[in-house]
């Protein structure tokens, strides 16, 4: 869970020089991020954002007119560190040890609680903001299927054949989804760790017979 929003000091609001654009977007996505999972979305403002991250109002309304417009940075920002996060795969593993290495990461990054609290945030506001909720998934889906096309070897994305994405896809489908799922309606994760190996390993299994038959080997 992100640390508490930081106590006021006395530093001058205001627009900040361009030479700290990046760290004062930064601080505000910190503070809304800590808030946001503190307070939920209903209780987080534009105002309390403003005054926790201690910068002047008209610069955050410039970057996010709408507190909509900030959930969705706020939750890209969760999603991204989730995947920079995410271990390499060891290099010299078979085909399966590099998919089960590849699920269990990808369980692991999704069970980790700001990951589960922005799932169920996002899931409790997709009837206010349908487009970000679908977003949101459509990116943590395909930043995991990328995952498991650059674990195993693929390092040109844009050049993987349509097969071999649908079977990555489906090996997210299979692996990720199921226990995202647990997880976002209260299923312990504590409880979900222990099962990840055997989940991913019945998707290898399943999956192993056609993935090869493409020279994915």
């Amino acid at each position: 869970m992100p640390a508490a929003c930081p106590e006021k000091s006395n530093r001058r609001r205001g627009r900040p020089p361009a030479s700290q654009a990046g760290q004062f977007d930064e601080r505000i996505l910190e503070v809304a991020t800590s808030l946001f999972l503190d307070r939920g979305f209903g209780r987080t403002t534009l105002d309390l954002v403003a005054q926790h991250a201690e910068v002047g109002k008209s610069s955050l309304y410039a970057r996010y007119p709408s507190k909509g417009a900030l959930f969705a940075a706020v939750v890209s920002r969760s999603i991204q560190t989730m995947f920079d996060h995410l271990a390499p795969v060891p290099q010299g593993l078979s085909l399966v040890q590099r998919l089960q290495a590849v699920g269990e990461a990808l369980i692991e990054g999704m069970l980790h609680p700001r990951c589960v609290a922005f799932m169920r945030i996002t899931a409790a506001e997709a009837g206010n903001f349908p487009d970000l909720a679908l977003t949101a998934y459509q990116d943590s889906f395909d930043g995991a299927v990328a995952y498991v096309l650059m674990g195993i070897g693929e390092t040109d994305l844009g050049a993987v054949s349509p097969g071999l994405t649908a079977l990555a896809q489906r090996f997210v489908e299979v692996t990720v989804q199921p226990v995202s799922f647990q997880a976002a309606f209260g299923v312990d994760a504590s409880l979900l760790r222990p099962r990840a190996s055997v989940y991913v390993h019945d998707a290898v299994e399943l999956l192993h017979k056609k993935i090869a038959m493409t020279g994915w080997e």
